[in-house]
């Protein structure tokens, strides 16, 4: 049975996240392939997260800069300079953990090149909210073809890394 947590007043309380699945169902659906560690299968997953992240990331950008870029514009520069502001935040904390990320021996040139791209990401992100705050459109524009073209090369390096992890056997 689940072992009683002692609450702060000293009663004990039944534990109530304890799951109801047996752990043989569990273990069939997520055992890892044959000759594959854990940390090599976790690691794809890890990588498909941050594509999935990454790729609503550049839907989020696409559309603050399309409402900015609107006739009629459909954005306050308040709102854009926040909402940029935002994103570029959040898109730098993402490269960090991202390159936190500890890969399988195999993957480790894989990964870097794939830490490479996101950081330039998140660096042309903020290259963008610069260019939205400067007084010319140019740089703005600059960065965005920057922007999609690091997100493009992101998504080429995940799916090496995916591609290797399936092939390699680590």
């Amino acid at each position: 049975g689940a072992t009683p947590d002692t609450g702060a007043n000293g009663v004990a309380a039944e534990s109530t996240t304890t799951p109801t699945t047996p752990a043989t169902e569990t273990t069939a659906t997520a055992a890892p392939a044959p000759g594959h560690s854990p940390e090599a299968q976790d690691h794809p997953n890890q990588v498909a997260t941050a594509e999935t992240e990454l790729l609503a990331f550049q839907a989020e950008m696409a559309d603050i800069n399309g409402r900015w870029d609107a006739e009629p514009r459909t954005l306050e520069y308040a709102d854009g300079e926040g909402l940029l502001t935002d994103l570029a935040g959040r898109m730098a904390t993402w490269a960090t953990n991202l390159g936190s990320v500890v890969p399988p021996v195999t993957l480790t040139d894989a990964h870097g090149v794939l830490t490479g791209t996101a950081q330039a990401a998140a660096d042309s992100a903020g290259d963008v909210l610069t260019g939205f705050t400067g007084p010319d459109r140019d740089p703005r524009i600059t960065a965005l073809g920057e922007f999609d073209v690091a997100v493009t090369a992101f998504t080429a390096a995940a799916d090496d890394v995916e591609l290797r992890a399936t092939t390699t056997g680590s």
